[in-house]
């Protein structure tokens, strides 16, 4: 293992990077040498150090122009295997984001959630993953809330009351995610989408599903940071619905639960 990283960082500073790049914008026709550049950028994205090389390319254009003419899953599932490493690095999410990736993700995303099909399912859960992993920025998720008013954050909303967990889960972590922000909370909570998570969360009360529990207090844990948002959540009811978790028997459900409450009675909201 060693050798091999070792390895990969001797081709990191010799700069192939780039010169793969560059191979792949021109040679995008080549189905077999696109391959070989996705197998080749899947190895050097695992390197920290691969990411400020690869954020100083065009490689997020040249992925999602390639990611938009697939149409098998097998090779949407390649572009993918390099889009999740490199979009843990903040410039890059940017990049991906500019370059229309979330777009083609909610395309995904409609196409897939009424189906039963296994490879169907992951590749929903794939692509919600990805979206809530470009929110983790604060330009890409400030880019996408567009004052609230973005199409991105309008589709993410419709989530939520969706009968499925891997959606609602997504949506709940998107909103957690957005909520970082003081601005977007208060925006968020005058909205109602207060009302919406605890919807959610009422759904999940009896044997719900312990992910989609514990993102939707993360979300209304965030909202209730802002000061001016505290008295609104608490006269929403959000203490009775959060109240009603104390018996589960998870531990970070517990921890959520707590934090969420806390935040509520917290005056400084630190």
């Amino acid at each position: 293992m060693c050798v091999v990283y070792s390895l990969q960082a001797q081709l990191i500073n010799m700069g192939v990077i780039p010169t793969l790049v560059k191979l792949l914008g021109i040679h995008c026709q080549n189905a077999a040498l696109t391959e070989m550049c996705l197998v080749a950028f899947g190895n050097l994205a695992e390197l920290e150090s691969s990411k400020e090389q690869f954020a100083s390319t065009n490689i997020a254009e040249e992925l999602v122009k390639l990611f938009k003419k697939q149409i098998e899953h097998d090779k949407r599932e390649m572009v993918f295997e390099v889009l999740a490493p490199l979009a843990e690095n903040d410039a890059i999410k940017l990049q991906l984001v500019e370059a229309g990736l979330v777009e083609c993700l909610l395309e995904i995303v409609q196409q897939k959630v009424d189906s039963d099909k296994e490879e169907d399912i992951a590749e929903l859960k794939t692509a919600s993953d990805l979206m809530v992993l470009l929110l983790l920025g604060d330009e890409s998720m400030q880019k996408l809330f567009e004052g609230g008013k973005g199409n991105v954050f309008q589709k993410v909303l419709s989530w939520i009351p969706s009968n499925n967990h891997q959606l609602q889960l997504a949506g709940a972590l998107a909103i957690a995610n957005f909520a970082r922000n003081d601005g977007n909370c208060i925006h968020m909570v005058d909205n109602g989408i207060v009302e919406k998570l605890m919807d959610l969360l009422d759904r999940h009360v009896e044997d719900g599903n312990v992910t989609v529990q514990h993102a939707a207090l993360s979300a209304l844990r965030n909202l209730a940071i802002p000061v001016v948002n505290k008295a609104k959540m608490l006269s929403a009811g959000v203490t009775e619905a959060v109240l009603k978790f104390l018996k589960s028997e998870m531990p970070p459900v517990q921890f959520k639960l707590l934090g969420t409450l806390r935040m509520l009675i917290d005056a400084q909201g630190k």
